[in-house]
């Protein structure tokens, strides 16, 4: 996606007031992910793989859907980093089971 200064600002700020309500909706993406790191990444995800027009046609709910499986992806990635090697065993263990 290339785009104008004016664009990426656009795509900023959208990008900030979606990351900023799914982050009031969930307590578990607001206590375990960072605010601005989040959106770093969502900014370039979506310039990476979307052209100028396809973010700009794609509604709020749909934007909100998307940043939030990536969001949903970004905090499964955190389980696990504060366990004990006894938790991760367990851990693993029922991982294993399913």
């Amino acid at each position: 996606m290339l785009t104008n200064d004016n664009q990426q600002k656009s795509i900023l700020k959208r990008i900030e007031r979606v990351v900023s309500i799914l982050m009031e909706e969930d307590p578990l993406f607001n206590e375990n992910l960072s605010y601005l790191e989040i959106v770093q990444d969502l900014v370039k995800r979506c310039q990476k793989n979307l052209s100028v027009e396809e973010f700009n046609t794609m509604s709020d709910e749909e934007l909100k859907e998307y940043s939030r499986g990536l969001m949903t992806i970004e905090l499964l990635g955190t389980i696990g980093e504060a366990f004990t090697p006894e938790q991760r065993v367990i851990f693993d263990n029922a991982i294993k089971r399913k």
